[in-house]
């Protein structure tokens, strides 16, 4: 056993080995950098969400997000319905103008949602 080990080691030894400098320009790198961690203030707050219905069969079509900016920019908001297993099962997205007091955005489903599918709702409110 000593002597496999020791011709193991030898053999370790000779194996050549190679090393190779390669050199770049800048230009040929990529650039990127980072802020560090960085406190998210979201652009507004929910205050309601309602549903709106097509039908007969009655389907949800779309939902009506009741909310206030914190400034007169232009905001999109996006909506996701998921079911019971947390698959999405529609969406949409509106755009338009924030401003003071309750802004009420109607977001057009791509899909119309059958309402005992829905479980939950998820809203993003982005500041463009």
């Amino acid at each position: 056993m000593k002597k496999a080990l020791s011709l193991l080691a030898l053999a370790l030894l000779v194996l050549p080995v190679y090393a190779v400098l390669i050199e770049l320009s800048s230009s040929s790198i990529d650039q990127i950098g980072g802020t560090g961690l960085v406190e998210v203030n979201g652009p507004g707050s929910v205050s309601r969400v309602k549903w709106s219905l097509g039908g007969p069969p009655y389907r949800v079509n779309a939902v009506k997000i009741l909310w206030g900016a914190n400034s007169s920019s232009t905001y999109t908001v996006y909506v996701t319905i998921y079911n019971g297993t947390g698959s999405a099962i529609a969406s949409g997205s509106a755009s338009g103008q924030g401003g003071s007091g309750t802004i009420e955005t109607t977001i057009t489903l791509d899909t119309s949602v059958d309402p005992k599918d829905i479980c939950k709702v998820e809203i993003i409110i982005v500041e463009e």
